[in-house]
């Protein structure tokens, strides 16, 4: 009888098995019921800091009772605004002198490097003159060694002349 009792019992939770469960339904419904609700909650909960952090601001009340806070804050803005203004206007002073002085400082570079051209050529003209000079000098020296020698024929001949 055991045998038999165990098999009924097997037939019947497969039978069951085609019925879907309630229960799930039911925590379905509920889960997203209160997810709803937490979410009512959390704006709620929200929306009552963003009033009590007004409050803490705005001096322990709700209303907007600080006009003098505000002109405060627009002098502020004001006087940074001016100090911004400032600042932009010096960067641009900053920024024409160093144009300004990059084109100075091309323009140095330019005569600096006509200066250096113009003394390669002054250069190169005097090793010319040195060159030619050195040229006369061997020509001098021989011209004197010349005269030299004809000097001291002419020493000799007289010497010989008037020995005679």
């Amino acid at each position: 009888m055991s045998v038999h009792q165990e098999s009924l019992d097997m037939a019947k939770p497969m039978e069951r098995a085609q019925d879907p469960p309630e229960l799930e339904y039911n925590t379905y419904r509920h889960d997203s019921l209160s997810m709803f609700g937490a979410a009512i909650g959390g704006a709620v909960l929200g929306m009552l800091l963003t009033l009590l952090i007004l409050a803490i601001i705005n001096g322990g009340t709700l209303s907007f009772s600080g006009g003098e806070r505000l002109a405060v804050m627009e002098a502020s803005m004001t006087r940074i605004d001016e100090n911004v203004g400032a600042v932009a206007h010096n960067v641009e002073v900053v920024a024409q002198q160093a144009k300004d002085l990059q084109a100075q400082l091309l323009g140095v570079e330019s005569s600096m490097q006509q200066a250096i051209e113009s003394n390669s050529a002054d250069v190169a003209v005097l090793q010319t003159s040195v060159s030619a000079l050195e040229g006369a000098n061997s020509q001098f020296v021989a011209f004197l060694s010349a005269l030299n020698e004809a000097l001291d024929h002419v020493s000799e001949l007289t010497a010989a002349t008037s020995g005679e």
